[in-house]
């Protein structure tokens, strides 16, 4: 009794309210000196950050026709930048800012709802912290790039789906079902890679809820919707020349090289470790490197070179699945496992199965966020070959994150702040070796 009463007491003291708080306290500062030394380095960089290039497509208002519109790449995020550089007259800031701004409109609206969860102002704090955390942590508000435009269309219309859930079943107003139509079509303007997200994300519905879930009349109303507002979206393009203005990187045929022959040598320098693994290749030296080795045949595809080299594949696979799931343990913490604990039933479990057995339509949303989650990273990992790019599943870790607050809050006091503890503390030592390097 008395080793069982030292444990408890230790527990206790190791993971109580004040010993949160002062892991609470080193987690704070470590993340707000990671942001604003990325907001200095990125946001304000004089330089182009990554795939920034918008700013140069951007027009002004004053001349603006619809050919520049409808022919511009990512539509929506360029109109909507050359609206902000209207006032700014600084098209590098234009488009940053309107990330930042998109960024700070769509935790706000997250951090409402996690408010509305019932909880003490402090666990109000740790909730919106920790969410707010994991998606800041990206630091893709700090881009001039579509991608969190392309979030804000993706992130609502796949949170009204799970909502609606009802007993294993999707139940969508007529117009909500438009509405997502809309918001999926302009995401796919705006961010091709929204087309797989889609996808992916309906692969999941049919497999957790069954192949009758996808004939819903609601979802066909929601895909006549989208294929109406995505044509609307390039009825000029469509007209004139009978296609579509998508946001996509293109080398040009000239060279001789293409993408997949880009990512597949990078693949292949960084598995022998000809070149580190943050240098990337550039198109010239892909053509450098078809002069120098004029017998080397490239892969014509993935299923190519799936063949001809299936251990290179494996390994670059095995890679990136392995990234993903580290880098959403690193980004959620403790909010990323805990998600898992839905599929435990078993009686034996207590409150365990209690919780979920007394949550079934949550415990079907967060089943279905898990199997989206990991079908991506998987489905990405496979044909993205080089590396993953964890930017591509932002969306589902927002919708991660924030399905993690609610269930935890269905657990005992205690356990919720072992939770916080444990995630504050791993966020400290994970942040050290970044901010040494940042120093």
């Amino acid at each position: 009794m008395t080793n069982s009463n030292n444990i408890k007491k230790i527990s206790g003291i190791l993971f109580g309210k004040k010993t949160s708080l002062v892991f609470f306290a080193g987690f704070l500062m470590a993340n707000l000196f990671y942001f604003i030394t990325n907001f200095f380095d990125f946001f304000l960089n004089k330089g182009n950050n990554a795939d920034e290039d918008y700013q140069n497509t951007l027009y002004s208002l004053s001349d603006f026709s619809w050919h520049k519109f409808f022919y511009t790449q990512s539509q929506p995020f360029v109109f909507i930048s050359s609206v902000v550089d209207g006032f700014l007259k600084a098209p590098k800031y234009s488009v940053r800012l309107v990330s930042l701004l998109l960024c700070a409109g769509m935790l706000a609206i997250f951090v409402k709802k996690i408010n509305a969860i019932h909880g003490t102002l402090l666990e109000k704090i740790y909730r919106n912290a920790l969410f707010l955390c994991a998606v800041l942590i990206t630091s893709q508000m700090y881009m001039g790039t579509s991608d969190f435009l392309g979030y804000c269309f993706l992130v609502p219309p796949f949170l009204m789906i799970l909502q609606s859930i009802h007993s294993g079943k999707i139940n969508l107003t007529t117009k909500q079902s438009i509405l997502i139509g809309l918001l999926f079509a302009l995401s796919i303007a705006t961010r091709p890679t929204a087309m797989m997200l889609i996808a992916f994300f309906y692969f999941t519905i049919l497999l957790v809820l069954g192949i009758k879930s996808i004939f819903y009349k609601q979802n066909f109303t929601v895909l006549f919707a989208g294929i109406i507002a995505f044509f609307l979206i390039n009825l000029l393009p469509i007209v004139q020349e009978q296609r579509v203005v998508l946001d996509v990187k293109e080398i040009p045929k000239a060279t001789g090289v293409d993408w997949f022959q880009r990512n597949y040598l990078m693949a292949k320098f960084w598995d022998s470790g000809q070149i580190p693994r943050n240098q990337w290749l550039t198109t010239q030296d892909v053509i450098d490197y078809k002069t120098e080795n004029p017998s080397f045949i490239f892969p014509k595809n993935y299923i190519d070179l799936l063949i001809k080299e299936p251990a290179l594949y494996c390994r670059q696979m095995f890679r990136m699945v392995a990234g993903g799931m580290y880098t959403s343990f690193r980004f959620m913490l403790m909010l990323f496992p805990i998600l898992f604990l839905c599929f435990v039933s078993n009686k034996r479990f207590g409150n365990l199965s209690y919780i979920n057995q007394n949550n079934p339509d949550e415990v079907t949303r967060n089943k279905i966020i898990i199997v989206f989650h990991l079908l991506s990273i998987i489905f990405f990992s496979f044909i993205a070959i080089k590396m993953l790019e964890f930017r591509w599943i932002v969306p589902i870790m927002i919708l991660y994150a924030y399905y993690s607050v609610i269930y935890l809050s269905k657990f005992p006091e205690k356990f919720r702040y072992v939770v916080y503890t444990v995630s504050f503390a791993c966020g400290i030592l994970l942040y050290y070796p970044t901010i040494i390097k940042m120093l």
